[in-house]
């Protein structure tokens, strides 16, 4: 089940270079990742800027389709990190109440199509429970990227890179893209690379699985 998506919560960076490992010189062995990432990345998006890269919010009295696709595209776009130009469409043109049905639909990102679905369970009283779910697919940005392994990373060394990836792709969601970022850890005095999976999930650009950066 996919609940309302939230960006920008992921590890809480920092410029205090006192918190990181000591400013030491990168790696020289090691394959060293060619994109070199160096400061914050201005148009993520965060809590506070999401809802500013969406149409409003539909009201409730809105029609419970135009709800539904609403927060599709607000998912979608909690995934990709930064702003980008939405529509929502689902089969049939509506979505279906019925108990066991599921609809799908697609949230296009700056023409990229990416599914889901909903499925409305058996009522439970006065209840219609349902849920919405990412049909496996997630967009993938490579400024998220860039931006989210930044502000997460920072904090843990001076040196940090990731691999070259397209502006813009569609990837398994929840699943290794193959990308990789890296940071210097520095251990007796010796530096190495440490290189880190990138996926995307329901918040957004995950690291090493969201295990929590090394702060050696």
């Amino acid at each position: 089940m996919i609940a309302l998506v939230t960006a920008g919560c992921g590890g809480s960076g920092s410029n205090d270079n006192t918190s990181r490992a000591a400013d030491t010189a990168p790696p020289k062995s090691g394959k060293e990742l060619p994109v070199a990432i160096t400061s914050a990345e201005p148009g993520l998006l965060t809590v506070k800027t999401l809802l500013g890269a969406l149409p409003p919010e539909p009201t409730d009295e809105a029609p419970f389709t135009e709800r539904v696709l609403w927060t599709m595209r607000k998912q979608t776009v909690a995934m990709a990190g930064i702003p980008g130009k939405t529509s929502a469409a689902c089969e049939g043109g509506k979505v279906s109440e019925k108990p066991g049905v599921t609809t799908r639909c697609t949230v296009v990102y700056n023409g990229v199509k990416v599914p889901w679905s909903i499925r409305f369970d058996e009522p439970t009283g006065d209840l219609k429970p349902y849920e919405i779910t990412n049909a496996g697919q997630a967009v993938l940005t490579a400024k998220s990227v860039y931006g989210e392994f930044w502000r997460e990373y920072n904090r843990v060394s001076k040196h940090l890179r990731c691999g070259e990836m397209p502006d813009l792709e569609l990837v398994a969601y929840g699943q290794d893209t193959g990308h990789r970022c890296q940071y210097a850890s520095f251990v007796d005095g010796k530096a190495r690379w440490v290189n880190v999976p990138v996926s995307v999930g329901e918040r957004g650009v995950v690291f090493d699985n969201g295990r929590s950066p090394e702060s050696s």
